[in-house]
């Protein structure tokens, strides 16, 4: 029985999502397609524009069989430990090949790269040692040390699609698993301006639909989408960057230095240098501005913002084991599907209210977040429904 499993965001589901999905299905012809979603927070330590159940519904509307949510000390990491979570929750729920995207149709090519940073050979750590003496940021320094010892590598990393596809094979090959890797070619910029109906950056989408740029995204969605995403706008039910600004600079400017010290993914100073941005800052935007460039990356910047309005230290993330249980978002209606769940020794929970006594502090600190941002309870989750189809 073949079980497709996907990471994915989803935020918003645009065409692109489609196509990779449809030739996903297409290739492995599964009995179920399983996907971990990005909740509240995502990779790059933004909170998610669409709600968790929206997106939920827009990918078993696309084919899906059951979303899952991926914990949000999983969601808000770098690629590696963001590959890791996934895909560890991914076999524990039966999966056995792993749907991803990436600049290269090079498989082999891929592979091989996992292997090497898994098990890096001297010359691979003097490379990188080299090359981060020399004043590179830790990813560009990455890239030229694979490049260096590996043939038909050079600016392979330097594709976003590409680096997490290695993680994904790299987590597999971690945990030792037989998870057959499905690889679609991505089409189009990940990170294009624009908005290609075809093959849109969901960043360029977000960007159009924030600054009301309506008719350009609407049509880079599929229909089911469009309709809804018009409905949160028109609702307002989509976060509200003045809430999130507040929020953020207020925990910031209150934080303690023993609390700065105490954040994750700490080195070179950034935790003093976030500190004397936050005195004058307004918002997150004028933060990561401030402070990223070849020596702190916007996306590390980010995270750290997302890790001190959730109240994560060091010490949780190097404590945290692997996702032991699995909530539930939404699911098409298959009898047989929800008995192979029962048959599992992992636990997956479809109850908000049980999830609560499962879930780490920082999940439900997550919703909490993300419910202030949008201006609804706090009750939420809680009054939240699983999708079912």
């Amino acid at each position: 029985m073949s079980i497709l499993g996907v990471v994915a965001e989803y935020d918003p589901f645009h065409n692109g999502h489609a196509r990779h999905l449809a030739l996903a299905r297409a290739q492995v012809q599964p009995r179920e397609t399983i996907v971990a979603l990005s909740p509240c927070f995502k990779q790059r330590g933004a909170p998610a524009l669409f709600s968790p159940t929206d997106r939920a519904r827009w990918a078993l509307e696309a084919g899906a069989d059951a979303v899952f949510a991926l914990p949000v000390l999983w969601t808000v990491r770098d690629a590696e430990h963001y590959a890791l979570g996934a895909v560890s929750l991914l076999a524990s729920l039966g999966a056995t090949h792993l749907a991803f995207g990436a600049e290269t149709d090079d498989l082999p090519l891929l592979r091989k790269t996992a292997e090497l940073l898994e098990s890096p050979p001297a010359s691979f750590t003097a490379a990188l040692r080299r090359a981060l003496d020399a004043g590179s940021g830790y990813p560009a320094a990455l890239s030229s040390a694979v490049s260096c010892v590996m043939d038909g590598a050079a600016g392979l990393l330097d594709r976003p699609n590409n680096t997490l596809a290695v993680c994904y094979l790299r987590a597999v090959l971690r945990l030792g698993l037989s998870l057959e890797p499905v690889l679609i070619r991505r089409e189009g910029a990940y990170h294009a301006e624009a908005v290609r109906p075809e093959q849109p950056s969901a960043s360029a989408l977000r960007a159009a639909l924030l600054r009301g740029s309506y008719a350009a995204a609407l049509e880079a969605v599929p229909p089911h989408v469009a309709a809804a995403v018009r409905r949160r706008f028109l609702d307002a039910a989509v976060p509200d960057e003045s809430v999130l600004d507040a929020l953020l600079v207020s925990r910031l400017r209150s934080m303690t230095p023993a609390e700065y010290a105490a954040l994750p993914d700490l080195s070179e100073g950034v935790e003093n240098a976030l500190r004397a941005a936050a005195v004058s800052a307004r918002s997150r935007k004028e933060l990561i501005a401030a402070l990223s460039g070849k020596r702190y990356p916007a996306s590390r910047v980010s995270r750290l913002c997302a890790y001190a309005l959730l109240g994560v230290s060091r010490d949780a993330l190097e404590e945290l084991s692997l996702p032991d249980h699995a909530l539930l978002l939404g699911l098409r209606k298959n009898p047989e599907m929800t008995a192979r769940w029962r048959s599992l020794s992992f636990p997956v929970v479809s109850s908000f209210t049980e999830w609560k006594k499962a879930a780490h502090p920082a999940d439900l600190a997550a919703w909490s977040l993300w419910a202030r941002f949008c201006r609804l309870p706090d009750t939420l989750p809680f009054t939240e429904k699983t999708v079912v189809l």
